[in-house]
């Protein structure tokens, strides 16, 4: 009891803002869990779900926090002066907490990235799952585009420092590039490897070929960027003299990216096998 008394008589006059402060955090609290509710009795799919609670969390705490500020605007105005310089200390020991909530501007007005994302930074990958005001969390994902089972996150100050990549912006369809080495039995016919492999590719990726090249044309018309055509490529890698790459180029949704790349390895290993492809003749007699 003394204690409580003690801290009546330290904010004389004030109870009716700080009942009101935790009014005001009670009805964010409700707020975000009912929308939580609400969002998981619809039918829209997960990402979307996600999306939307991370921007109505964001809203309703940002309005919250405006609201408490604006109650105890007087009284924060009362101690302005005697705490400048308290402020400015602060504001050089907290360095890099402002330079979280700067990285959280930035997400919100540029919108480098949203919730459902691929994006890659400071050897980070993975899909964007949340963002507050401080950090931002991703579902790692591994070879492939295949998830992990691990969480990362990463501080929103981060972005204002390091280069970020955004592996979603081309829509429904991606541009996956994979390598694949060749044997040395094989490299005496790489007419034939690059026909075998092309032809595993259109094969493994002819269900939406059409509708890829027709994607990646629209996305070139409207963003005034020449983007690939979208159709399948076959490149060379000999940049190691001791091992050949072949480089496989295809244009698939996101998802299916393993399940293409397997696809196109088997189908071509299996006229790469050992006996399929045999060494020149070279005929000494006829010289």
């Amino acid at each position: 009891m003394p204690m409580l008394h003690e801290l009546f008589v330290a904010i004389p006059g004030q109870w009716e803002k700080v009942i009101a402060t935790f009014f005001l955090i009670a009805v964010g609290a409700a707020l975000s869990h009912l929308w939580a509710r609400y969002l998981v009795r619809g039918e829209i799919s997960a990402e979307k779900r996600r999306m939307h609670l991370v921007w109505a969390r964001n809203v309703i705490w940002f309005l919250v926090f405006f609201v408490i500020i604006s109650v105890w605007a007087s009284t924060i105005a009362g101690f302005a002066l005697s705490l400048a310089a308290v402020a400015g200390a602060v504001l050089i020991v907290s360095k890099e907490l402002l330079m979280c909530v700067l990285g959280y501007l930035y997400i919100t007005f540029v919108r480098p990235f949203k919730v459902g994302d691929l994006i890659e930074i400071n050897q980070l990958h993975g899909r964007v799952i949340d963002i507050d005001i401080f950090a931002t969390t991703l579902a790692e994902l591994g070879y492939a585009g295949q998830q992990t089972g691990k969480m990362a996150e990463f501080p929103n100050g981060l972005l204002l420092t390091t280069p970020l990549k955004n592996t979603s912006l081309t829509g429904d369809y991606v541009l996956h590039l994979f390598r694949m080495p060749i044997p040395d039995e094989a490299m005496w016919d790489l007419d034939r490897v690059e026909s075998a492999a092309l032809a595993a590719a259109d094969e493994a990726t002819q269900t939406w070929q059409s509708e890829a090249e027709a994607h990646f044309r629209k996305i070139s018309d409207e963003s005034f960027i020449a983007f690939p055509s979208g159709r399948n490529k076959i490149l060379w890698d000999f940049s190691d003299p001791e091992q050949l790459m072949l480089v496989i180029r295809v244009a698939c949704p996101s998802h299916l990216r393993l399940k293409v790349e397997q696809a196109v390895f088997r189908d071509t290993w299996r006229i790469l096998r050992p006996g399929q492809l045999t060494k020149p003749h070279c005929d000494i007699s006829a010289q």
